[in-house]
């Protein structure tokens, strides 16, 4: 009898650690107030931090390990490969051409010295902070100002708006931390933007990696010296001041190349990761760790000659390629919850507003999000939607491209400068100047353009099947941005990125 009633315990005590508990249940925002920070590194591809698969180079160890507890969206697509149009899109959960803020980086420059309009996020258009703000939300940014400045609608729905995170130093990073410190005991919105992995790429760490011992060490030892150049004296009239800088003493030592290039911009990925330990540091440290929700993205990556190897440095904007439009999603909840999810599906920035709404259950009062939530993922099934894929628009240039990007396929549209002229942007004439199909499946790097030289049937139906996908999506939209006059403050922080004079 005693033998049978300890077989009896032994049996639940084995069931029990073989996984016969209860799964952690899914937090409940009506049992405690949730904080949200989003957090965008600018100009960071997906393809440089390790929990995308990158290896060649320990870049974001601290990343990583939030990503183990969190959820990993494997293949987030941007709606805009720069970064005004791409950050309105995700903030609004609006396509670029529906936002409006599609003028290309020439025509903005133009407007800054007075030879055009700049214009502004509509003041009807719906932001994120704008919804949470409502719903008794404490909402603060700390940004880099320029393209994402509060004159271009950045700020709305924002109580704090700060634009001094162009690259990351204890000066700026203090005042956020210390924003933290101040209001733990609030429930929070924080939105974080910088330019660390943009250009200039001031993080040497990698470079002697790629150059003989001498050379490596020279050129690290100058590229920190122009790190450590005061934030005041660059920022916001002297950044392109520092590139300038810094292609000098590559070409000065003979080491301008893709490969040292690369090496320093994915410094930039490792310095933007140890800030982010920073911040969850202090969040642990606070007691606020468990009970944030934590997204962190980007809004567009980098070419790194791709495919031009001649385009490896601050260019971006110009293409749709994967490594222009692929960028991190990785969704850390409270409590950690869904640890250790992957998703594969294509997803869009868009969808990224209308997931925090969802997971908070918070519903805008006059909803006009284009995106789905993507919360079903981590619940265990998928969102209900029609769209047929990811819709992007490249807008940075004259030319303007669009594509539709499936699991499988992507399709890409190039509309003439001549067209844009004379149609305005969101025209697609009948003949395109350019059409272009990639199988991601069987060339994830997109080398063989499928209907360039002969084709079959086959190949051509696919191809007309996306065309009219991305024909009709684009007629469905329906936007127009505001008219706005730009303080000096903020003309000096655009033309001083040289966002609209370098590319």
């Amino acid at each position: 009898m005693k033998q049978a009633t300890f077989m009896a315990l032994l049996s639940i005590l084995v069931f029990a650690s073989c996984g016969g508990e209860e799964k952690p249940s899914a937090p409940d925002p009506k049992t405690g107030k949730f904080n949200v920070i989003l957090i965008s590194a600018d100009t960071l591809r997906a393809d440089r931090l390790g929990c995308y698969g990158y290896d060649k180079r320990r870049s974001s160890p601290n990343l990583d390990a939030m990503a183990s507890e969190g959820i990993v969206f494997e293949n987030l697509i941007t709606n805009s490969p720069w970064t005004t149009p791409a950050h309105l899109s995700m903030l609004t959960s609006l396509y670029p051409s529906t936002h409006g803020l599609t003028s290309s980086f020439i025509d903005m420059w133009s407007a800054l010295f007075g030879r055009g309009d700049f214009f502004k996020l509509p003041a009807h258009r719906v932001t994120l902070a704008e919804v949470l703000r409502a719903s008794g939300f404490k909402t603060v940014a700390f940004t880099a100002g320029g393209p994402v400045d509060p004159n271009i609608g950045f700020d709305q729905g924002f109580g704090y708006y700060g634009t001094a995170m162009f690259k990351l130093r204890h000066e700026n990073m203090g005042e956020m931390l210390d924003w933290i410190r101040n209001n733990s005991g609030e429930q929070f919105f924080l939105f974080w933007h910088h330019f660390e992995v943009h250009a200039p790429y001031l993080n040497a760490d990698f470079v002697p990696d790629v150059l003989p011992n001498d050379t490596g060490r020279t050129i690290a030892a100058q590229i920190n010296h122009i790190a450590d150049i005061s934030l005041a004296s660059v920022w916001p009239a002297g950044a392109s001041g520092l590139r300038k800088k810094q292609r000098n003493v590559l070409r000065d030592n003979e080491a301008f190349n893709m490969e040292v290039c690369e090496s320093l911009y994915v410094g930039g990925v490792l310095k933007q990761d140890r800030w982010l330990a920073k911040l969850v540091k202090l969040l642990k440290k606070k007691g606020l760790y468990d009970n944030t929700m934590i997204v962190f993205t980007s809004d567009h990556g980098e070419e790194l000659g791709d495919h031009n190897p001649m385009l490896f440095y601050n260019v971006h904007g110009h293409t749709l390629y994967e490594e222009m439009i692929r960028v991190p999603l990785v969704i850390k909840l409270p409590r950690q919850y869904a640890a250790g999810t992957r998703i594969g599906d294509p997803v869009s920035t868009i969808d990224i507003m209308p997931t925090i709404l969802d997971f908070l259950e918070v519903t805008p009062k006059k909803n006009q999000m284009q995106g789905i939530s993507l919360k079903p993922y981590w619940m265990g099934s998928k969102p209900v939607s029609k769209r047929p894929g990811v819709f992007t628009e490249a807008m940075a240039r004259k030319e303007e491209k669009k594509s539709i990007r499936t699991d499988r396929y992507k399709y890409i549209i190039t509309i003439g400068k001549e067209s844009v002229e004379k149609h305005g942007r969101g025209f697609i004439p009948p003949n395109p100047a350019r059409i272009e199909l990639y199988d991601l499946k069987s060339d994830p790097k997109e080398r063989r353009n499928l209907l360039a030289g002969e084709h079959d049937a086959h190949t051509e139906q696919l191809a007309a099947g996306f065309d009219r996908m991305v024909r009709a999506h684009q007629d469905s939209l329906e936007g127009e941005a505001e008219k706005t006059i730009l303080d000096k403050d903020t003309v000096e922080k655009l033309k001083g990125l040289g966002y609209m004079g370098e590319h």
